[in-house]
């Protein structure tokens, strides 16, 4: 069924927003329902809002409608004017465009306007209806809980359930992906990413998955950040040179070590104490052409003691002291240079470069170390010859590795090249560090929620659910196929006659017309039929408005048995169809309409079927809208606990009105849609007056009581008594009714009767407050007499107002 419309644009309609129109007094909004009456004056909107449903109709918006926008919305889903194409609503629009497609003769009587003809299920064929029988069997149902029907069902389900299986998966691991990429990856100024979708994670996710990517370990990713805080370095001038120096020092050394001197006249006790011999040389410098008093011991010194001294330390061992302390100075300067060789620092270096400097630095540092204990033990020799210049020293070989040194400079020289080299791709390097780190996040993610896992899962969904889906579009393939083999057959069944000898039955049967017929006369190739219109016999023309109605609501009544609707949940939409029609015919149309469409059938069990899905039914008429609120009310089941179900009435009351250029649809109010004549409408009023309490809650029937009154009494005491003798009194029927004796009560009857009802003689009558308890008074009298006339009337005009009998 359909709820609401929304109309954007369209006609006389111009932003018509059903949630915001169409409510009840306590602002509910109201959705149409299975049985909808609308009334509108001509001209208010009723017919360009049947073109809606035409349009949903012939799947075609109408001609000059070219802009219009709407949105019709029901439990099949929306269609807006853009979705004519391709709903699956089932709907028949009787209006004027339906007459014009389809009955241009009633419009163009003179200008060769014809009727386009229809075919209805004609005699049974009992071969077809075998065949026909078979194939429905095999069709089945869902309620029937068999065959292809029911098969399509189960497998409607299973295409439903796996295909919301495999979206539930796949959104849930596209949801954590989203997540990921605009929570951690976008966000985080690290990575400069300031587009990042789902599309970029998953590429940066197969990129890890690719062979050759492994992960960072923490160090490598701590390098990493440590290089994005990294700023250009300036170039490393120069580059590391060691000239080692021992092997030629040894070669002087070695000599000097080895060589053996003698002294001319050794002194044995020197000879014997290499500390004392080293005592008394250091003690020549101190004392030679100085003094010759000992400056130790104060005692005179020898007269012979630097003769003997010269013959024990002789020139030789003077040239070798020499050569010794030169010797020893070179070696000492070869040792203080170690110190600088390695002029760098690691804070030349970049990150990466510096880790290694720093290492290869530590090594070269050790291995100089080596270099200068070598060194040192070369000194120490030269100098314990030096202080015992009468003993040899042997050299034992040396300790450093001078192959080892030469690749520790070469290693420092390559990452100073390697170094200078970063300041000019700094900016590349740093992009694929964050690459690196990027990829990194996105592979630590990827392994929590197990992406692989999961992808293999989803896959496995998806293929159940394209076999499911399969499944049910095969399954859906046959019915199709079925269906349409149903649809051939029954069309070799199809009669045309038949559907020109419906509409005659229509017309004769509801309205009497048995001289206007619809022909079904034979083409001019005898092999196709035409429906033409004929008076006793003959063609006819110069129909009468009235007469083009009747012909033409009777043909879509007919049309409504043709294959294309027989059989289907329509939603039928029937605009006016009493144009120019009378009293009797009105009465007529309203009977055509209850008995072929709103009436429903007894299914076996008792309940109701009806011969519609949604009906719809526009009205300018008064008289017919008093007909309709006549209409056979559909029911629909309720809940009503513990498993039980109650039902009510499913039909609502509308009105479409315009104001200016613009209609709009609003609820029918209640004095059109709950009483069906004035009259009943006044009783209420009355008896809404009996309680004087109830001006406390709705003053309004007390205020209008006196008008309300005296035309309810006109009209009540009117067919009560026809004919009286004085026709100038009015009050003579008050009089018979109520009787002569009781006086004071006619006369306030009288008096409420016409003074409240009229000002003009007492106009200060309007500017006194009601008085209610009189009113109460006289509405309760009057009911009671009327109870007392007649029980039987009085209790039918309170079943009319909704109110319980009275009794006693």
């Amino acid at each position: 069924m359909i709820n609401q419309i929304d109309i954007a644009s369209f006609g006389s309609f111009q932003g018509l927003e059903w949630k915001k129109t169409v409510r009840d007094s306590g602002k509910s909004v109201k959705l149409f329902q299975r049985l909808n009456i609308l009334y509108g004056r001509n001209y208010s909107g009723k017919t360009t809002l049947s073109r809606i449903f035409r349009a949903l109709e012939t799947r075609k918006l109408p001609l000059n409608y070219i802009g219009s926008s709407f949105t019709v919305t029901g439990e099949k889903g929306a269609v807006t004017d853009a979705d004519l194409l391709t709903h699956n609503y089932d709907v028949r629009v009787y209006n004027r465009d339906f007459v014009t497609d389809n009955l241009s003769f009633l419009v163009n009587q003179e200008i060769g306007g014809v009727i386009k003809t229809f075919a209805i299920v004609g005699e049974q064929n009992k071969e077809i209806d075998d065949a026909i029988a078979a194939i429905e069997a095999k069709l089945g149902s869902v309620e029937g809980k068999a065959g292809l029907r029911f098969d399509l069902e189960a497998k409607k389900r299973e295409r439903d359930r796996t295909k919301t299986a495999h979206s539930t998966a796949l959104s849930g691991l596209e949801q954590k992906l989203r997540s990921h990429a605009a929570e951690k990856i976008k966000k985080n100024p690290l990575y400069r990413v300031p587009v990042y979708t789902i599309d970029h994670i998953k590429r940066d996710i197969d990129s890890t998955s690719k062979p050759g990517f492994s992960a960072l370990t923490p160090e490598e990713q701590a390098s990493k950040l440590t290089l994005l805080k990294q700023e250009a370095l300036p170039d490393i001038e120069g580059t590391l040179a060691i000239i080692l120096k021992l092997e030629s020092l040894k070669a002087t050394a070695e000599p000097l070590l080895s060589k053996a001197i003698t002294p001319t006249k050794a002194i044995e006790e020197l000879l014997k104490d290499s500390a004392l011999q080293l005592w008394v040389k250091q003690g020549i410098g101190h004392h030679r052409d100085k003094r010759n008093t000992c400056a130790f011991c104060r005692q005179d010194l020898p007269h012979d003691i630097w003769q003997v001294l010269d013959e024990h330390f002789s020139k030789e061992s003077g040239d070798l002291e020499t050569a010794l302390d030169a010797a020893i100075a070179s070696v000492t300067d070869e040792i203080k240079s170690v110190a600088g060789l390695n002029t760098f620092t690691g804070a030349q270096f970049y990150a990466d470069e510096r880790t290694a400097f720093e290492a290869s630095s530590k090594a070269l540092s050790e291995a100089l170390g080596v270099y200068e204990k070598d060194l040192e033990f070369l000194k120490k020799s030269l100098e314990t010859r030096k202080n015992n210049l009468f003993q040899l020293v042997i050299l034992k070989p040396p300790s450093h590795d001078a192959k080892e040194i030469e690749k520790h400079v070469q290693d420092i020289n390559a990452l100073i090249v390697t170094s200078n080299g970063k300041t000019r791709t700094l900016e590349k390097d740093k992009a694929a560090a964050i690459d690196a780190l990027r990829l990194a996040d996105v592979f630590e993610f990827a392994d929590a929620i197990t992406y692989d896992n999961e992808v293999a899962r989803i896959a496995t969904l998806k293929t159940g659910a394209d076999t499911a889906g399969t499944a049910h579009t095969d399954a859906e393939k046959e019915i199709r196929d079925a269906e349409a083999e149903v649809q051939n057959l029954r069309a070799k069944q199809k009669d045309e006659r038949k559907g020109a000898e419906r509409v005659n039955s229509l017309l004769n049967n509801f309205f009497g017309h048995d001289g206007i017929k619809l022909e079904a006369r034979d083409g001019a190739d005898k092999a196709t039929v035409k429906f033409e219109i004929t008076r006793n016999g003959k063609a006819a023309y110069n129909l009468s408005e009235g007469e083009c109605s009747l012909i033409a609501f009777c043909y879509f009544i007919a049309k409504l048995e043709d294959p294309e609707s027989k059989g289907k949940e329509l939603i039928i939409y029937i605009d006016d169809p009493i144009s120019s029609l009378d009293g009797n015919h009105i009465f007529f149309m309203f009977s055509l309409i209850e008995s072929l469409i709103a009436k429903p059938i007894k299914n076996a069990d008792g309940s109701n079927a009806y011969r519609y899905k949604q009906l719809f039914i526009s009205t300018h008429n008064l008289d017919f809208l008093k007909y309709l609120k006549r209409l056979s009310i559909p029911k629909k089941k309720l809940p009503a606990g513990e498993g039980k179900t109650k039902s009510t009435d499913d039909h609502e009351h509308f009105m479409i009105e315009r104001n200016g250029a613009s209609s709009n649809i609003l609820l029918m109010p209640s004095y059109l849609k709950d009483y069906i004549t004035e009259f009943h409408y006044l009783f209420h009023q009355i008896y809404k007056c009996k309680d004087q309490a109830a001006a406390a809650d709705s003053h309004e029937p007390f205020f209008g009581f006196g008008n309300n009154l005296r035309k309810f009494l006109e009209a009540f005491l009117f067919f009560k008594y026809p004919y009286h003798d004085d026709r100038n009194d009015a009050f003579e029927r008050i009089k018979k009714f109520f009787g002569e004796e009781e006086d004071t009560a006619v006369a306030l009857i009288n008096r409420l009767n016409n003074e409240f009802s009229h000002l003009e003689a007492v106009p200060d009558r309007g500017f006194k407050p009601v008085e209610i308890p009189e009113i109460a008074k006289v509405a309760n009298y009057v009911l009671d007499k009327i109870y007392a006339a007649d029980k039987v009337q009085y209790n039918a005009l309170l079943k009319s107002i909704g109110e319980p009998e009275r009794v006693g």
